[in-house]
């Protein structure tokens, strides 16, 4: 009876499967898509390739006759379609109460303001320790009425009582003491061909080159005319989301070009400090290293990837944001204590600028919090980011560092991101390099070209070989139109394209999309296409998540060759201006852009898809789809582990709260 039941139990799953497995091809067969499994490493960028070398653009050159091929938009920072979404929210208002305990460098102080206040205080400093990425644990406490020296670690808890009865805890950030680090480090161990300039970047997330301007006016005027920063205003994505536009500044390389790091992945996947890190390298030629981002629930190495094993850089902030976010809920919004939280980072900034001011220094900050979910919020950090960026230049420190204001990329989840400038500024974060006045004497051809490649097409794949050069100056010159990844010190081609530079089309501000009729065709099976698409990909999770149907098509569009391109046969003149446009070329594929809503749950969705004419068929990745709007509680059927479907999951049982 048992084995009856096991055999018409495994005769049963069988069947299933192969139901499954038909059901998939007729899916594919009636609907013209090709799904490309994500644990197919080797088939995903090879897609990637065949998208990039779709784009048109030996045309485009040809066309160009000398001129500038890539050609960014004039997309103007007043532009009323996005003012009216551009609110002025005012300062960040913390406690009255001034903390009683102020860190300098390495040195937590009572302060004279407290001790007046409240009489006699003692304080323990209790040391947090990393255990994980994830973890921390507390090391002694040392008691005291006066400072505490940070020698064991950067993070502190501090606890205080007065003698009238009064108490006052927080936990605090500051730079240790670290002799290992000091003997390690120094200007006499860089290569002997390095530039000699420290290397500090600081990053917003999601702020795009006209946001910085719009909502950081007092710091974009200050980086500008004070400090003469040459700004990339061509400077392009070349992803969705902080990890595709971070890993290649920081390695070189896209993720799938790098080992297996992504958490789901399980016993496949490694730590990804097995990345090749721009850090590493500075640190191993004599600099010492920061890494600081705040926000660890969505982290860029540690939301998807699996984080880091052991420390990146000689001294790495996530420690302290883990120990502090559970007291946050305890302060006023973005505060600890009397201070807003995105001072923190930057004061880690100016501690590690002081302890270790004779030393080289690499240092990268990101700081999310303010402007990940909101492009208003971060205004509030604009006087203080200038106040910074003044004292850095007051005390000197910015005249032997290259200073980076950076984002990953514009704003993704907002009503802005839906009009036609909002999409293109989404493609065009803001990055800007500032330089010491000596520099631009010393090195002309090098800075004339950075200031020429600042309205030419630049990626993060650039930015990587241009902070390698500063350990190793490679020189001036013209940077090699074969290579996606071009140091800013050589010249970028003219007729550099988005495919010369490993741009996907529907990331490549350059484009000409055309936009299409709602009732097209190819427009509506487009559109059933990716509801087919997505319900693919929650398919192992069917019995939690309902299948998704069609709403409404909100916006469509093409990316149609220009018509010279088509007709383009050569040049008509000696001189290459005059194109002879007899040529009667036809195309064979197209890429449509798609702005989809769906039910049950309402969501919104942006999709790039490739589409073969002569097959009529699609082809998608799931990582060109894009949630635009929030999706809150709606898949909160799903494990930890099923955290990639979060945004395409809508929960069959949901509870009554649940909208």
């Amino acid at each position: 009876m048992t084995s009856t039941f096991h055999v018409r139990r495994i005769v049963c799953i069988f069947l299933g499967l192969c139901f499954i497995y038909i059901g998939v091809q007729i899916a594919r067969t009636h609907f013209g898509y090709t799904y490309i499994d994500d644990s197919d490493r080797e088939a995903r960028l090879k897609y990637i390739s065949s998208m990039i070398q779709a784009s048109p653009d030996e045309t485009w050159r040809k066309l160009a006759a000398g001129g500038q091929a890539c050609r960014h938009p004039y997309l103007e920072v007043n532009n009323p379609d996005i003012m009216k979404f551009i609110k002025d929210l005012g300062p960040i208002k913390c406690s009255d109460e001034q903390d009683w305990v102020e860190m300098d460098g390495s040195t937590a102080r009572i302060t004279s303001t407290a001790r007046k206040k409240y009489g006699d205080i003692e304080c323990g400093f209790t040391d947090i320790f990393r255990d994980s990425d994830h973890a921390t644990h507390d090391g002694v406490t040392t008691q005291t009425h006066t400072e505490y020296h940070l020698e064991e670690s950067d993070f502190v808890k501090v606890n205080c009582i007065s003698s009238k009865g009064y108490t006052w805890h927080s936990v605090l950030a500051g730079i240790r003491h670290d002799q290992d680090v000091l003997d390690r480090t120094g200007w006499d161990k860089l290569p002997h061909d390095a530039l000699r300039l420290n290397v500090l970047m600081f990053g917003f997330d999601s702020l795009s080159h006209n946001m910085f301007i719009r909502k950081m006016p007092q710091s974009y005027k200050f980086l500008t005319e004070n400090l003469n920063a040459i700004e990339l205003h061509g400077y392009n994505i070349v992803g969705d989301g902080t990890p595709q536009a971070l890993i290649p500044i920081l390695t070189g390389k896209i993720e799938l070009e790098l080992p297996e790091t992504r958490k789901r992945m399980g016993d496949k996947a490694s730590y990804v400090n097995v990345y090749p890190f721009l850090w590493k390298e500075y640190q191993s030629s004599g600099y010492v290293t920061a890494y600081m981002e705040d926000c660890p629930s969505i982290g860029t190495f540690t939301y998807r990837l699996k984080g880091f094993s052991d420390p990146p850089t000689d001294h790495y902030m996530r420690t302290y944001y883990v120990a502090a976010a559970p007291e946050f809920s305890k302060h006023k919004k973005y505060c600890m204590g009397s201070i807003p939280r995105h001072k923190i980072m930057m004061n880690y900034i100016s501690h590690f600028f002081k302890v270790y001011k004779s030393k080289p220094k690499f240092m990268f900050g990101f700081h999310g919090e303010l402007s990940h979910d909101s492009y208003n919020d971060v205004g509030a950090a604009d006087g203080d980011l200038l106040e910074m960026m003044k004292s850095l230049h007051r005390e000197g420190h910015l005249n032997n560092t290259v200073f980076i204001i950076m984002s990953d990329h514009g704003h993704r989840f907002a009503d802005i991101r839906n009009t036609d400038q909002g999409k293109q500024e989404e493609r065009l974060p803001m990055f800007a390099f500032v330089f010491p006045p000596w520099f631009s004497n010393k090195y002309r051809e090098a800075v004339e070209n950075f200031k020429r490649n600042s309205v030419r097409l630049t990626t993060p794949f650039d930015i990587n070989p241009t902070l390698r050069n500063v350990l190793h100056f490679e020189g001036a010159g013209r940077g090699n139109i074969r290579s996606r990844s071009i140091s800013l010190f050589k010249e970028i081609p003219l007729e550099r394209t988005c495919s010369d530079a490993y741009v996907e089309a529907h990331w490549c501000a350059c484009l000409d999309w055309q936009e299409v009729s709602l009732e097209d065709k190819t427009v509506k099976k487009a559109a059933e296409t990716f509801v087919d698409f997505l319900n693919k990909f929650t398919s192992e999770r069917r019995h939690l998540c309902s299948p998704l149907h069609l709403e409404h098509v909100q916006w469509a569009a093409r990316l149609v060759p220009n018509h010279n391109l088509l007709h383009f046969r050569k040049n008509a003149d000696l001189d290459g201006f005059v194109p002879d446009l007899s040529a009667k070329t036809r195309h064979s594929h197209e890429i449509y852009q798609l702005k989809v809503s769906t039910e049950p749950g309402n969501g919104l969705f942006e999709v790039s898809m490739r589409y073969n004419i002569q097959e009529d068929s699609f082809t998608i990745r799931i990582e060109d789809v894009s949630r635009i709007n929030r999706y809150g509680s709606a898949a909160s059927c799903l494990s930890s582990a099923d955290h990639h479907l979060s945004k395409y999951c809508y929960c069959k049982l949901r509870q009554p709260n649940e909208h």
